[in-house]
């Protein structure tokens, strides 16, 4: 272990001397914290650190080489200073879009999560598209931040009301946008059930004469329906259109990192101690295209002894690889990512 543990000091290493680390504005008020590589492979934070120039920044990074580097959301009179005495100012908005907490278990699934969000956030909040950052996170998901003057100032009960917007797990507004998007949807959804005989199959608790009386009330009422007013909907199909519509429109959002006012956050050309991957940012028009096995590897080709410790089957850099264990050579970038993710070692 020691010796694999040195191969990614060194690479680690190499990377953070050549790389231009990304400084959040107003980088002087965040706290910094990072889980030194030294520790690997166990996690151990050094945080309440501060830095006054990103020469610095850059400076502690190299001596200290991370497995994984974070900053605050939040902005502080003392960001050195223990929680208590920081003298909390205001924190960016945050969105955290993790594949692992999905319906669909995906990357790209969290991309289209992460487009809802945007158009929901410059739709319905005004939020403008160049106050909002999009990074890869280096691992299974993605991270939005919002720099917008609006929400600086938000406590945590008021984040989660976006939070419950967003994921439709409030009613207390029927005339807000998303809920006229639930509205629209419930009435294409009861009208398409009506039109293919779904319907009767949907209202099999009634018996017939009931069933086409309820269908008779829904057909005269989809208008209604369509603009908020559900009173004619009977409540089993309420509850399955319904549920069915919010699974469509709600963005699936981590709440607790949202509601979070003191939050770390990974920093933006960083590796992710898990992967090796570069935390990447990247542009709303880039966002389809990204591919996380190719556009955040930041390793090169050379060949790599290992001792591969399991049976393996990815793609990466646009190249299949079907690994056994037992000893073998593979490009760096393919070392790296296995002895994060620990199913190499370094060297035979």
């Amino acid at each position: 272990m020691e010796l694999t543990k040195a191969f990614l000091l060194k690479k680690f290493r190499e990377y953070y001397s050549n790389a231009d680390l990304y400084t959040p504005k107003e980088f002087e008020s965040r706290e910094w914290a990072f889980v030194p590589l030294e520790s690997f492979p166990e996690f151990v934070m050094h945080r309440h650190i501060a830095f006054s120039s990103d020469l610095e920044l850059k400076a502690y990074v190299i001596s200290n080489v991370p497995a994984h580097a974070y900053y605050s959301s939040a902005y502080y009179d003392n960001p050195s200073a223990e929680m208590d005495r920081k003298g909390w100012k205001g924190a960016d908005l945050i969105f955290d879009i993790d594949a692992d907490h999905l319906p669909r278990r995906s990357l790209k699934a969290a991309k289209l999560e992460v487009l809802k969000l945007i158009r929901i956030l410059t739709d319905d909040f005004g939020v403008d598209e160049k106050n909002i950052e999009i990074v890869f996170s280096g691992h299974r998901g993605y991270h939005v931040h919002i720099y917008d003057e609006r929400f600086k100032g938000l406590e945590s009960a008021e984040r989660r009301e976006i939070v419950d917007y967003l994921t439709l797990n409030s009613l207390k507004n029927p005339k807000s946008r998303q809920m006229r998007r639930v509205a629209k949807c419930m009435a294409r959804y009861i009208a398409n059930a009506i039109k293919d005989n779904r319907i009767d199959r949907l209202l099999q608790n009634y018996d017939e004469r009931r069933r086409q009386r309820i269908i008779s009330i829904l057909k005269a009422n989809l208008r209604k329906i369509a603009e908020g007013d559900f009173s004619s909907i009977p409540k089993e199909l309420f509850e399955r259109a319904y549920n069915l519509c919010k699974s469509r429109l709600a963005v699936y959002v981590d709440p607790p990192v949202t509601a979070d006012i003191k939050r770390l956050i990974r920093l933006p050309n960083s590796l992710h101690g898990k992967t090796g991957l570069r935390v990447t940012l990247i542009s709303l028009d880039e966002l389809e295209n990204f591919d996380p096995l190719k556009d955040a590897v930041v390793f090169g080709e050379e060949r790599v002894k290992v001792r591969i410790l399991k049976r393996i089957r990815l793609r990466m850099m646009e190249e299949e690889f079907k690994l056994h264990p037992g000893k073998d050579k593979v490009p760096e970038y393919l070392a790296v990512f296995l002895i994060c993710r620990g199913v190499v070692l370094y060297g035979h």
